[in-house]
């Protein structure tokens, strides 16, 4: 069902501050190029755009880890080997498999060289990651940008008979108002030619009935609402 759907698949601390950095690198680039963005003073500008947006990724990343928004696996030591000699201490053993890193953990320990370790009071994990869902979840990859549309800019198909009745219309004046007279419409469609051919009698009042509106086509007496009186005996 919807479990067996589930995205699996893990990101290491580096592949997560990545993808939150390039989403917070391409947001401020969209900012700055808005219209009416106010643009900040050379002296205010982070010299490294790319780097700015790596560290604010981190601090995003790792809040959202003590906060206990998201949630991490790793491998776990709790064997300290002491080397007198060195004088150092480091941890060994750890587990083979990933065991879930608490939002107590985040906030008591301290992170290694490179993000590479966490390291607190009894342990110590390496090699963490995250739910890739989850990171997704919360910095989500932004929407493809549809294509603007443009307006194609070709010429609206016509026929030499719909110019001819625009034609028309023009050269009589026709409005709601002024229907104009159909015989007037038909003599002067008779007069006008379409490939070098004169328009059939029947063509010429087809086009005049077309371009007045249909109440123009009843003449001048007024329709009566009511019983139909033509009763046959």
């Amino acid at each position: 069902m919807f479990i067996e759907k589930l995205d699996r698949h893990h990101w290491t601390l580096d592949q997560a501050k990545q993808h939150i950095a390039k989403l917070i690198l391409a947001q401020r680039e969209r900012e700055a190029a808005a219209p009416g963005a106010t643009q900040r003073p050379e002296w205010a500008k982070p010299e490294d755009p790319a780097k700015q947006s790596l560290d604010d990724a981190r601090g995003e990343l790792f809040t959202a880890l003590r906060d206990g928004d998201l949630h991490a696996t790793g491998r776990l030591s709790e064997q300290r080997r002491e080397r007198y000699a060195a004088g150092y201490s480091r941890w060994e053993f750890h587990s083979g498999y990933h065991q879930p890193i608490s939002p107590a953990h985040w906030r008591e320990g301290h992170l290694g060289l490179f993000d590479k370790n966490l390291e607190f009071l009894q342990g110590d994990f390496i090699d963490m990651r995250v739910p890739r869902f989850m990171v997704l979840a919360i910095w989500p990859e932004p929407p493809a940008e549809a294509e603007q549309w443009k307006p194609r800019t070709v010429t609206p198909y016509t026929t030499p008979y719909l110019e001819l009745m625009h034609g028309a219309i023009m050269a009589h004046g026709i409005t709601v108002e002024h229907q104009g007279k159909k015989e007037a419409l038909v003599a002067w469609y008779m007069q006008q030619k379409v490939d070098d051919e004169p328009l059939s009698n029947n063509l010429a009042d087809a086009m005049a009935t077309l371009i007045r509106l249909p109440h123009a086509q009843r003449g001048g007496a007024k329709r009566m609402i009511g019983p139909d009186l033509r009763e046959t005996v």
